[in-house]
């Protein structure tokens, strides 16, 4: 048996405490189902590309497939999350390191996209795609490659749509920022900038909390402003 530490004096101290400041120790929020989530918004992570990574880019993998679902676990109506093609390497890797996936409350599958999806259902976000993402539509399922890219196999993600059929986009990062570095992210920091896009309707907004600082992101309203006062400076001395 637990026996407690603390006198009778000290638990209704605490009792008091309690019942003066009621919103103190809120009670967590209940975590919602994607059954019962308002969001009928499909993402898929495509975990495809197995035999185009090594052993650490695995593990780099699935603990950022586990991110995107801690995202998704944390919204306040969830994303209907699907992981597809989980097999080989990454499935072993599941298996082995990450207990109790298989209860997840997501759509886990072997099968491929265009196993589990007609083509036209599918936008395959890439980098490379020269349409810009600019709102989501309920009859699609919107793809990740599920691929630590490390710039080693450039345009693959894209290659692979065009050649399944797939409809295909970028999200919206030029039209506000521009990136010191390839505009590739992490399948997680896409994840979590879609959720953030849920959450805000604003895609300046849902890219600037998400992208890492190391990635060089700057504001091109920022930039327009400082030409302009470069502008100024020159037009003054003339």
């Amino acid at each position: 048996a637990v026996v407690s530490t603390q006198s009778t004096g000290e638990r209704e101290k605490i009792k008091r405490k309690r019942a003066a400041n009621p919103n103190s120790n809120p009670k967590r929020r209940k975590i919602a189902k994607l059954c019962d989530s308002s969001t009928k918004l499909r993402i898929a992570v495509d975990c495809s590309f197995d035999d185009f990574m090594v052993d650490k880019d695995i593990v780099k993998l699935t603990k950022q497939i586990q991110r995107c679902y801690s995202i998704n676990r944390g919204m306040e109506n969830p994303m209907q999350f699907h992981l597809t093609n989980l097999q080989s390497k990454t499935l072993a890797r599941m298996d082995g390191c990450i207990d109790g996936y298989k209860n997840w409350d997501c759509f886990i599958k072997n099968e491929s996209l265009s196993n589990l999806f007609d083509p036209s259902e599918v936008v395959y976000l890439c980098a490379e795609s020269e349409n810009e993402l600019k709102e989501f539509d309920d009859s699609k399922i919107y793809a990740i490659g599920g691929f630590v890219d490390h710039n080693a196999h450039k345009g693959l993600a894209y290659e692979r749509a065009l050649k399944a059929g797939y409809q295909h986009a970028r999200l919206p990062i030029d039209s506000f920022f521009t990136l010191s570095t390839r505009k590739v992210l992490a399948v997680c920091h896409v994840f979590e900038i879609i959720s953030n896009f849920i959450a805000t309707d604003n895609w300046e907004t849902a890219i600037s909390k998400t992208i890492p600082a190391r990635k060089g992101l700057e504001s091109k309203e920022v930039q327009n402003s400082d030409n302009c006062a470069d502008e100024t400076e020159v037009s003054e001395q003339q």
